[in-house]
């Protein structure tokens, strides 16, 4: 019983995230953060994402070393603070008893609970949206430019939100130079960083991401809000079939209180016409988790649905069905986000090897996990014969420029020949 208990805990809910390998975006942050900080904002200018969250990670990794489950914690830590500000939000958008389901709403979200277990700057970006909103609703404007600051230079689509801020403005007859200049003080403090968010989109057409179609198009709230991305592949109809859901509960914050649902609904809209329809007609921009900063609005939005249901028992059940809804999707996900096992792959590598032998990745895919799991990474490459260029979105050129070898090296060192499927084979260079 207890063996099975462990088993489900540990592989069938969102604490799988933390515990299984590190996969590629992750190792990539971890090499991203290693240099020191000038270092790390230099690096990143040649990336595609700004530099806030390597520079925190740089900080964490002192105290936490190279640990997979210390390294992914700093995400976590990120995730309480978004609970946190959703509660206090809430209680002053409804009221402190329906603040509790808002704050638990937001903890179980699917798309925020894998994140927060991953190495990488989308828990922040969260934290920074939440902070953002509610700082603009309660005009803060200190805070609200200290968090929108933050939040522009963790992620290049965050710019999306105060921009929406601007047109809810517009659409509701708020604007005046003042409050202009107020909303979008925060990119005074990011021109720095604006002449290389261009550069790095013009970089960026050189892309892995996938075509935008109708499918997508029409199921892709319920993808955003359960971070679902085509696998199993039979879930479509569902996470279209909850995009209208959660539309109608959106509705009926419009009906209720039509400046609150503007407010929460704008950007929603806004960022998802640009990026799907840029998408459709140029080139491919719409990846899930970059648009986590929509799971806010939309988790927002559906409690503002539910706090304004009239009937009582019907709000009830509303609550009950979204709160049993994100429960059973973080035990049904979770064995579907499985990375590739590179760590017993070097459990057993770094078990038999010597400092003489060498890692090579078959493939650039591989390389992060090889470089980041093997204990002597300086002597981790790219097994690349032909020479062929590495495209840039694999990254693997931002922090190691040299990293091909056309040929394996002499004995008596020996070389790991590591797959992309964590599968390897011994090579001795006669």
């Amino acid at each position: 019983m207890l063996s099975y208990l462990a088993n489900f805990i540990f592989y069938h809910t969102p604490i799988f995230y933390l515990i299984q390998s590190v996969w590629r975006d992750e190792a990539f942050s971890y090499f991203m953060a290693k240099p020191n900080v000038l270092r790390v904002i230099t690096n990143t200018a040649h990336d595609f994402n700004p530099p806030l969250y390597y520079v925190l990670l740089n900080f964490w990794m002192k105290f936490v070393g190279q640990s997979d489950e210390g390294l992914r914690m700093l995400s976590f830590l990120a995730h309480i603070a978004c609970v946190y500000i959703a509660f206090y939000f809430a209680s002053k958008l409804f009221s402190k008893k329906f603040a509790f389901f808002v704050a638990a709403f937001t903890f179980f979200n699917p798309m925020l609970l894998y994140y927060a277990f991953e190495m990488r700057m989308y828990s922040f970006y969260a934290l920074f949206t939440f902070a953002s909103v509610y700082c603009f609703y309660i005009k803060n404007w200190k805070w609200y430019t200290i968090s929108t600051v933050l939040g522009l230079y963790t992620h290049s689509f965050f710019p999306f939100i105060p921009v929406s801020f601007l047109i809810y403005l517009k659409l509701t007859g708020s604007l005046t130079r003042k409050i202009i200049y107020s909303t979008l003080k925060p990119f005074l403090f990011y021109l720095f960083w604006l002449p290389i968010l261009v550069i790095q989109f013009f970089n960026s057409k050189d892309s892995w991401l996938f075509p935008v179609d109708f499918q997508l198009v029409k199921s892709v709230l319920g993808n955003i809000f359960t971070s679902y991305e085509g696998t199993p592949g039979e879930l479509w109809p569902l996470t279209a079939l909850l995009s209208g859901i959660i539309i109608f509960y959106c509705a009926i914050v419009l009906k209720r209180r039509k400046k609150l649902a503007l407010y929460l609904l704008t950007p929603i809209i806004f960022p998802l016409f640009v990026i799907l329809g840029y998408s459709i007609l140029m080139r491919p921009l719409f990846v899930n988790r970059y648009m986590i900063f929509i799971v806010v609005f939309e988790i927002l939005a559906i409690s503002a649905g539910i706090f304004y249901i009239h009937k009582r028992t019907t709000r009830w059940l509303s609550m009950l069905f979204w709160l049993v809804l994100v429960v059973i999707l973080n035990i049904i996900i979770p064995p579907y986000r499985k990375k590739t096992d590179f760590k017993t792959t070097f459990a057993e590598i770094n078990a038999i090897t010597t400092p003489n032998d060498f890692v090579y990745a078959k493939t650039p895919i591989g390389f992060f996990e090889s470089a980041y799991y093997y204990k002597y990474t300086d002597k981790t490459f790219i097994y690349n014969p032909n020479n062929v260029t590495i495209p840039n979105y694999i990254g693997v050129t931002v922090v190691f420029p040299e990293i091909s070898r056309a040929s394996f090296p002499t004995p008596p060192s020996r070389t790991f020949l590591v797959n992309d499927d964590a599968s390897y084979e011994m090579i001795v260079n006669n």
